[in-house]
């Protein structure tokens, strides 16, 4: 779970700039297909292009090529095979992926027509026979997206061996010299780092650290919830383009806007969800999922209103996956970390990847620390738990990666494969999204992972599909650089990031107490701007704010007028006119915006 806000992410005025691309393919070629088949007597071209072939071969091997809508392009190979029985079966390979023999199923193949599903992933594909170019031409639909697929007939193509390259593991005393450098200037920091290939396992420490010491792995836990999507829908108790409200017990609601968001949506962060939902209540600024309940969820849902249609846009969304997992959960008629548990962790061996619930045992848990080195709370998940609330250690997290390698047997291998297929864009031109996964491409070719963060811990989760290496980084501070260079680093061989002494802490703000009945003379709406507006209410004895389309945040006073952010920083300083309270004024990275009055409640 990446920290629950951020300054960039809280008090912004205008439209955030993002990396966020359009995620749309126009269908143009199966309709111009379609209407050119029905008017064979309107358009004899037409009619000769698709006309039935004298003989076409039922099976072979067909190969052809997408084009993403970031302009990446998948080698895919369709490996079709009659069996003695007269029924077609088949499999497909992910040439660039690296992913071979995913089974088809539903295969048909006329003289005219070729359809198949992948059940693992959800892909359909409808083709037609082109007379002319002797190919299939039609559409792979997969994740709520359409793409145009062209498959000529072709020879098996021969299955790349793992490069033999530039890049090789640093050493451990190549790898304790880069954990050194990271935390010489970090007192009370600990690194934790686990490397796994071919050759075995090792582990390297730092700091007040052993190899069981255990960490939060905040968002990495999104590929749990992802892998136990998988799993269930390859089990067929859910489907990946199910909508997610199919799933909801009575008195949840989801909007729906052009489509309903799909169970896929949520796990690729495309159901245009926010980061976090606005509702949240912060009854505990260093603990903010803590107290963030069902009911709070159930409640933002039914009021919520989506700025665009799912399937558009790559969003981050924590709130997304946490409800996946609560579907998935109420779908199994149990609670998430028991079904991480029976599906996932309980197989593998891996007794130590759980959720710490209140009061739970930190004796082997690495204390935490925030960005400036001060020891801080552990996070607890709450409701948001399946978007970032698991915790675990190094070898742990070394046997999962090895089960997605293939170098630990489990059964969930082939689930495993299918979720970093691509799905969709991610945040970044050589970013896409997987089920619960992000891909990357880089100079070495495809990199598989998962960065996480909470208040006081940064991990990454990382892994090359083709030459079998995976790498865990777990660090106890929020200070950057943190981990994700140096877990690219060494699968990658890209830079380390030079790092510099840890920032120097805010000084602490004297806070005053004011009467609970005093705050309401600051509540009201008031204008930043044309398109802006802060939101004063009370919840219990403090004073929230909110701006549009973000989340409600407490503030403290520092003076009878004045008010401060803590969990980000800003100064809010009210104008009283007569006894009367007429604007306020918003200090952040000196600037000042004036912001009058516009309701009073």
């Amino acid at each position: 779970m990446s920290k629950a806000i951020s300054e960039a992410h809280v008090l912004r005025q205008g439209t955030e700039s993002t990396r966020n691309r359009c995620f749309k393919v126009v269908l143009t070629s199966l309709l111009l297909m379609t209407s050119m088949a029905a008017n064979a007597s309107g358009d004899e071209r037409a009619e000769s292009r698709f006309a039935a072939p004298a003989s076409v071969k039922r099976d072979g091997d067909w190969l052809g090529t997408l084009t993403l809508p970031s302009q990446a392009t998948l080698r895919i190979a369709v490996h079709l095979r009659a069996g003695r029985d007269g029924i077609m079966r088949g499999a497909f390979d992910s040439l660039d992926q690296r992913i071979w023999n995913v089974p088809l199923d539903a295969v048909s193949v006329t003289p005219m027509t070729l359809d198949f599903a992948v059940p693992s992933n959800g892909t359909r594909y409808a083709g037609r026979w082109d007379a002319r170019t002797r190919r299939w031409v039609g559409i792979w639909s997969q994740g709520g997206a359409q793409f145009s697929l062209a498959l000529a007939a072709n020879g098996p193509p021969p299955r790349p061996a793992a490069a033999t390259d530039a890049w090789t593991l640093p050493s451990d005393t190549e790898i304790g010299d880069i954990l050194d450098r990271r935390i010489a200037q970090r007192p009370g920091e600990a690194i934790v780092l686990g490397v796994i290939d071919a050759q075995g396992r090792r582990i390297i420490t730092r700091g007040r650290a052993q190899a069981g010491t255990l960490f939060e792995i905040g968002s990495i836990t999104k590929t749990f919830t992802g892998l136990l999507l998988a799993d269930m829908a390859a089990r067929g108790e859910v489907g990946l383009n199910d909508p997610a409200a199919r799933y909801l017990p009575a008195g949840w609601t989801l909007p729906v806007r052009g489509r309903p968001i799909t169970l896929l949506d949520l796990t690729t962060h495309r159901s245009g969800m926010p980061r976090v939902p606005l509702n949240m209540p912060y009854s505990d600024e260093g603990n903010p999922y803590a107290d963030y309940t069902p009911a709070l969820m159930r409640d933002f849902l039914k009021t919520w209103v989506p700025a665009r249609e799912p399937g558009v846009q790559y969003e981050y969304s924590n709130l997304g996956v946490a409800l996946l997992g609560q579907i998935l959960a109420w779908r199994a008629g149990t609670d998430y970390e028991t079904l991480v548990r029976t599906r996932i962790t309980g197989s593998l061996h891996m007794a130590d990847t759980t959720i710490r619930t209140t009061g739970g045992d930190m004796r082997r848990q690495a204390t935490p620390h925030d960005e400036f080195l001060r020891p801080v709370t552990p996070w607890e998940g709450g409701v948001m738990v399946a978007a970032g609330g698991l915790r675990s250690g190094a070898d742990d997290m070394l046997t999962y990666l090895g089960a997605h390698l293939g170098l630990v047997p489990t059964p969930l291998k082939q689930v495993m494969d299918g979720m970093w297929v691509v799905r969709g864009d991610g945040d970044g031109p050589k970013a896409a999204m997987g089920i619960g996964w992000m891909v990357a491409t880089t100079r070495v070719g495809t990199i598989v992972g998962h960065s996480g963060a909470t208040g006081g811990y940064l991990a990454n989760a990382a892994f090359d599909p083709v030459r079998r290496r995976g790498v865990v980084v777990l660090a106890n501070t929020m200070t950057q650089p943190g981990v994700d260079d140096i877990a690219m680093h060494l699968l990658t061989g890209s830079p380390v990031a030079a790092t510099p002494p840890p920032p120097v802490p805010p000084a602490i703000r004297p806070v005053i107490a004011i009467p609970p009945a005093a705050l309401d003379r600051f509540l009201g709406r008031y204008r930043l701007g044309p398109d802006q507006v802060i939101t004063v209410f009370r919840s219990k004895d403090r004073l929230m704010i909110q701006l549009i389309g973000q989340q409600a945040i407490p503030i403290r006073a520092s003076a009878p007028l004045e008010f401060f952010g803590t969990i980000v920083p800003f100064d809010l300083i009210f104008r009283e006119v007569a006894g009367r309270i007429d604007a306020v004024t918003l200090r952040q990275n000196g600037e000042d915006k004036l912001a009058p009055r516009i309701f009073v409640p």
